[in-house]
């Protein structure tokens, strides 16, 4: 399978046309159709749907579609790392769930690209969950994720700041005019809560003092990234149980109202051990650790 295949494949799959890939390749139709039946053919199963209309993926296709962008930029990773070996350049890709910790390595890459200006980076956000997939599969360099985090298999550091946990709600919901939320109050909420899965987002039995019990909180829904579930929030529609001093949450239309008893978590950037990092990636690295002090 030929890279160049994969890439006609990708401008099919993102054209939905045969006509207009080809014109975005600049190849000629029909041998962009024959590109495309060798392939169905080496791989022995049907990437398209064909109609007058449209070219569509199969299942198939869209597993194709996924497994080719992966290679596509790991190749080009590579690419990029084998030719810097004269100056410090190359991308460095951070995988990052939502929290101000961020700013930390928002910080070090800043100060990385005075001294190195051709370093560029990837950032992709997600929760805890999907951004520690993407770091075993390869697809970024260093993951900041939000504790709980099983860091055994990993080379890490410890961030020094640290995010409140609370409920978002709607300024002018039933909930709007509270200080704080206690178990008591907890458990009578709407909730959405993080669709994390692989570890459990906050430990709410040991906060409440085994008031809050497995099964007993009120979920109506999750979510993955908080900006469309603060949507339903100042809709009065649902409280969003998370962290403060994210962005989206900086509108007068919503408020943050902190867990009481306090509870608070941290965060961790790690990386997968005797990884063979980039010049780029032991630059960012290093710089990290001086931002960190350590």
């Amino acid at each position: 399978m030929e890279l160049r295949t994969l890439k006609y494949f990708l401008a099919v799959a993102r054209e939905q046309n045969m006509t207009e890939a080809a014109n975005v390749l600049h190849v000629t139709q029909p041998t962009l159709s024959r590109q495309m039946a060798d392939l169905e053919r080496q791989l022995g199963c049907t990437l398209f749907v064909r109609t007058n209309r449209a070219t569509t993926l199969t299942s198939d296709g869209m597993r194709l579609r996924q497994r080719a962008e992966e290679i596509l930029q790991l190749v080009q990773q590579t690419e990029d790392e084998m030719g810097t070996q004269r100056e410090v350049a190359g991308v460095v890709r951070i995988g990052a769930g939502e929290t101000q910790a961020m700013r930390v390595l928002t910080d070090a890459f800043a100060e990385l690209r005075r001294d190195h200006p051709r370093v560029t980076c990837q950032l992709y956000t997600g929760n805890a969950d999907s951004v520690e997939e993407r770091l075993e599969r390869g697809l970024v360099d260093f993951a900041l994720m939000i504790e709980p985090v099983d860091v055994e298999k990993y080379d890490h550091l410890e961030l020094p700041a640290r995010d409140t946990v609370g409920v978002v709600v709607g300024t002018h919901s039933p909930w709007g005019m509270l200080d704080a939320v206690t178990p008591q109050t907890l458990v009578q909420m709407p909730l959405l809560v993080s669709s994390r899965t692989t570890h459990q987002t906050f430990d709410l039995a040991t906060w409440s003092n085994g008031l809050v019990k497995p099964g007993q909180l009120n979920v109506v829904g999750t979510f993955d990234l908080i900006g469309n579930a603060a949507l339903l929030a100042e809709a009065g529609t649902a409280c969003v149980l998370g962290i403060n001093h994210l962005l989206e949450l900086q509108t007068d239309a919503l408020r943050f109202l902190p867990l009481e008893p306090a509870l608070t978590t941290g965060s961790v950037v790690a990386w997968k051990r005797h990884r063979i990092f980039s010049p780029a990636c032991e630059a960012f690295l290093e710089q990290l650790r001086a931002t960190l002090g350590q």
